[in-house]
This record gives C-alpha cells, sequence and structure tokens, in this order.
C-alpha cells in the first residue's frame, strides 16, 4: 500500500545518493580500462575490500528481511545470521588466495585457467546470472517496499528509481565506484545500527533478557518464538539443516563475492580482507537479533499489522516507534536516517550484481557467440584490444540486466520476505559453482566435460526442485517437498556430476600431457602468485 510521503526521508535519501553518485562520477576517471572497469585496477586495499564484502551481506536481506524474520519467526530467522558468519571459513580456506592468483575478471577465468573450452564459460554465466537475478529480485524488492512506504509514490515506480540507480553506479564508475559506495554505506549502515541497538536496550535497562520476556509477552507466537520450529517444523531436522547448508556453502559460489578478489593487488590482500569481513558481519549480526526481537518486544501485538505482508518493514517501524512514534519530529528522523541508509544499502548490493552479471555476459558469452577462436588463445596485444571491447559491452549489458530485473521485481510484488529470494541465490551458487571450484582448484582430472556437467546439474536441479517446496508449488495439494532450501540434495547432484562428467571427458578424449602440464601450473600459480594479475598503474 501507498504510503504517505515522508519529506524528511526523502530529503536524506536524496543527500545520501547525491554522495554516492559523486563517488562514481569520481571514479569513472579511473573505470576507463578494462583493468580498472572489472578489477578496479587491482587496487582496494585490505580494509577497503573486507568492507566492500561485508556490503554485500549487510544488505536489505539481513537489515529488511531478516529483522522482519526474526520479528515473525523468533530463533529460527537467526539460522541465516549464524550460517552466514561461518561462510566465509570455506572461502577462506578454500578459495580467497588461489581465485586471486589464478582469475582475471570472472568466475569463469579460473574454471578455464585448465581448459579453453567455451561451453564452460557458457555453462557458468548462465548460472552466475541466475544467482545474480535471485538476489537482484530480493533487493529490488526490498527498494521498492521501502520507498513506497516513506515517499508515497507507487512500489513500481520505487523499483524503477532503484533499478536505474544501480545501472548508472555499474554504467559509469564500474567495479572501483561499485566497491568505494559499499565500503560507504558499510560504515553508515553499522553506526546507525549499534545506536537502534543501544536504543532498543536503553528501553529495557540494557538487559537483553528483558527483550526477550517482553517479545514473547507480545509477539503473536508467544513463548514458541524463542524455541526452533516457526519455520522448519518441530521434528524436521533435515529442513534445519539443509536451510543452513545454503548459507554456509552457497557464500563460497555467489560470484559477485568471489570477483572481489580479483581486485586487491595480490593474494595476502585477499585473506586478510576476510578478517575485517567477519568482525564487521559478526557485529552487525548479533544487532540483528537484537533488533528482531526488539521489534516484537516493543511494537506489540499489533506490530505484524505494521510490518507489513513479509515482515519487511520491521526495522523501519522500530525505529520509528523509537524515535517517538508516527507523526513526531523524532519518528520522522529516525525513519529518515534508515530508510536513507537502507535504500543506499540496496542500490549498493545491486551495483555489485549487476556488474557481475554484466561481466559475465561480456568476458564469458558474447566471445563464445561472435568469436571463433578462445580469447585464451590470443596474443597480449590482441588480448587487450579484446578485454577493452569487452568493458563497452559490460557497460551496456549492465544497463540491460537492470531493465530485466526491474520488470521481474514489478511481476513479484511486494508480498514476499525478501529472505527466500536470497536463500535461493545461496541454493544455485552452493549447488552450481562451488563444487565445481572446488574441485578444479584441487583434482588433476577434472575437466571441462565435468565442469560443464557439475554446473549445469546444479543450476537445473535446484530449479526444478524449489518448483516443488511450499514457496513455488503450482500442483493442488501440498507441495511434494517439505524442505524449503533442498540444498542437501542439489549440492551432491552438482558434485557427482562433476565426477562423472569428469571421467566420462577423460574417457572420450584421454589425458595427455597438456592436461597434466596446465594443471602443474595451475597449482604453483594459485600457491605461490608467479604469474598472477598484477595491479594496474594510474
Amino acid at each position: 500500500m501507498t504510503g504517505d510521503a515522508d519529506y524528511l526521508a526523502i530529503a536524506i535519501c536524496s543527500a545520501v545518493i547525491s554522495l554516492t553518485l559523486w563517488v562514481t562520477f569520481a571514479a569513472s576517471r579511473r573505470a576507463k580500462s578494462a583493468d580498472g572497469f572489472f578489477a578496479a585496477g587491482r587496487s582496494i586495499s585490505s580494509w577497503q575490500n573486507g568492507f566492500a564484502i561485508a556490503g554485500e551481506f549487510i544488505s536489505a536481506g539481513s537489515f529488511l528481511g531478516t529483522t522482519g524474520l526474526i520479528f515473525s519467526k523468533g530463533v529460527d530467522g537467526t539460522v541465516i545470521l549464524f550460517t552466514s558468519v561461518i561462510s566465509f571459513l570455506p572461502v577462506l580456506f578454500l578459495l580467497a588466495e588461489k581465485m586471486r592468483n589464478l582469475g582475471k575478471y570472472t568466475l569463469a577465468d579460473v574454471l578455464v585457467f585448465r581448459t579453453d573450452s567455451r561451453n564452460v564459460r557458457v555453462a557458468v554465466a548462465l548460472s552466475t546470472i541466475a544467482t545474480g537475478t535471485f538476489v537482484l529480485l530480493a533487493q529490488l524488492v526490498a527498494a521498492g517496499v521501502l520507498l513506497e512506504s516513506v515517499s508515497g509514490i507507487p512500489f513500481w515506480l520505487s523499483v524503477v528509481v532503484a533499478g536505474s540507480l544501480m545501472g548508472i553506479y555499474v554504467f559509469v564508475g564500474g567495479m572501483l565506484a561499485t566497491t568505494w559506495v559499499q565500503v560507504i554505506k558499510s560504515t553508515i549502515l553499522s553506526v546507525l545500527a549499534i545506536i537502534v541497538c543501544f536504543g532498543i536496550l536503553a528501553q529495557f535497562g540494557f538487559a537483553f533478557p528483558k527483550v526477550l520476556d517482553a517479545a514473547t509477552d507480545n509477539a503473536v507466537a508467544g513463548d514458541a518464538i524463542l524455541s526452533p520450529g516457526l519455520i522448519f517444523g518441530q521434528t524436521s531436522a533435515i529442513n534445519l539443516v539443509s536451510y543452513a547448508l545454503a548459507f554456509a556453502l552457497g557464500t563460497a559460489g555467489m560470484a559477485h563475492i568471489l570477483i572481489r578478489f580479483f581486485t586487491v593487488p595480490e593474494a595476502t590482500t585477499a585473506r586478510r580482507s576476510l578478517g575485517w569481513t567477519v568482525a564487521l558481519c559478526s557485529l552487525f549480526y548479533l544487532i540483528v537479533i537484537v533488533m528482531g526481537f526488539g521489534a516484537a518486544a516493543v511494537l506489540g501485538p499489533n506490530g505484524t499489522d505494521l510490518v507489513g505482508p513479509g515482515g519487511n518493514l520491521a526495522a523501519p517501524v522500530l525505529v520509528t516507534e523509537l524515535g517517538g512514534g508516527a507523526g513526531t519530529v523524532g519518528g520522522s528522523i529516525a525513519l529518515a536516517l534508515v530508510a536513507a541508509v537502507a535504500f543506499a544499502s540496496i542500490v549498493a548490493v545491486v551495483a555489485g550484481v549487476v556488474i557481475s552479471a554484466a561481466g559475465t555476459f561480456a568476458r564469458d558469452v558474447w566471445p563464445a557467440v561472435t568469436r571463433k577462436e578462445p580469447i585464451e588463445n590470443l596474443d597480449a596485444d590482441e588480448q587487450a584490444r579484446e578485454d577493452q571491447a569487452q568493458a563497452r559491452i559490460a557497460r551496456y549489458g549492465a544497463v540491460s540486466f537492470s531493465v530485466l530485473a526491474i520488470g521481474l521485481a514489478m511481476l513479484i510484488g511486494d508480498d514476499t520476505n525478501i529472505t527466500f529470494f536470497m536463500g535461493m541465490a545461496f541454493m544455485v551458487a552452493g549447488s552450481a559453482h562451488l563444487p565445481a571450484l572446488v574441485l578444479s582448484l584441487n583434482w588433476r582430472r577434472f575437466n571441462a566435460t565435468g565442469a560443464v556437467w557439475g554446473v549445469l546439474t546444479g543450476l537445473v536441479s535446484t530449479v526444478v526442485s524449489l518448483m516443488f517446496t511450499e514457496a513455488l508449488w503450482m500442483g493442488n495439494g501440498p507441495a511434494p517437498l517439505t524442505i524449503q532450501l533442498p540444498v542437501i540434495v542439489t549440492m551432491p547432484l552438482g558434485i557427482a556430476a562433476c565426477v562423472i562428467g569428469s571421467i566420462v571427458g577423460e574417457k572420450r578424449r584421454g589425458r595427455g600431457r597438456l592436461e597434466d602440464e596446465k594443471f602443474a601450473e595451475m597449482l604453483v600459480r594459485a600457491e605461490t602468485g608467479i604469474g598472477a594479475e598484477v595491479a594496474a598503474t594510474h
């Protein structure tokens, strides 16, 4: 439902967006080259990259969606937060440094290091774009709900505004601009979250147990809000495990997260940046837990009517109440600040996803369609010219992808909790990307056939299985699958397809000396960085 315009919120939103646009246009001078557009000239420091990666997680999905989920479902809503912090461990130990040393601009660059197969690039591109689409839907729906509530403009127009801004960030400033927008957003949002947390605790004598007591008194679910089962059921341990695995392992396959390791000057910087990420995310997620239960405690029994059908407005309604309530000066200022920072958070995240999808299209799909010879076979000068052309294609691809995402978000509407879409994205990443990446980096017999089979099996099994879950089931009667995010089924299928495909491919072609040499070269480069892409000089 369209709300009344809050001109203070609109003014502060405009000020924050103006700041990020200024950063974008300032960064555009360093985004002219392909290296500058795709990888920010590999000049990002560890803390900057850490804040930028954290910004991908400290998003509308956690700030708005997860707060609403804890507000309505209690303990079960915290599963995402705990598993998200754990999710950085596979990235740290299995991928971060090796990705930096092996890759150039996209996820497919790593998987084709040992093969020049176009099929690998196309398969990875399809799954990357699918993953990005799910993330964009989550963020754009949140943007539409947020702007609609504070500005009075319709949901569809709110989505158009957010989608247009993300296209500008990518088209003009490339990776450098999106990185700095994430850094600014993460800093402001963390400070604001700390203030809100203190505001909640102050009302209950800085005693979190009193917050929980009030939450059980006021929540619709009563005491059940502190017990597991409201989302996953009292007896479905498999549902809980599968849901947790989707977020715990899916991070290691999210393309828009992994490509950030290409922006740092060396592999050790990639490793250190994850330390910053874990510290910032851990702090923020603890605050989100306080906010979720605090919303149930402060808003009372009528809170369900105020936060919207998907619960995505729990955080804005909570801070309005803490500021003095709707219609008061304090309430308006509090809402304005949260709306502005949350909107900036949304646009920053979608910009990161869009540059990942646009880069994938320009570097992996477009050459496969227009070129007869793989780009890996070109000499250095030809590759430089090809990279520059791909940067131009990526800019226009970003605009096209933004338009597509806007249209899909309008079709989805504003009555779905956005956390579910994020879960779908993590499920695709964990089932389609992670098995292929880990095997490619560690298994000598892994080949192009295994990569294509694994990625496509993970992608298709994810989409098909989700159609049989309760959220997307279109048939009569109860949904055949009671598991909400069945990654416990799709990830083993992806791993099996990688292994079987590699064995089949090896039997068809045999394993030659060149493949053994490429594997040896990959091990040396992954562990030492010899031959890795270097930082650009400006």
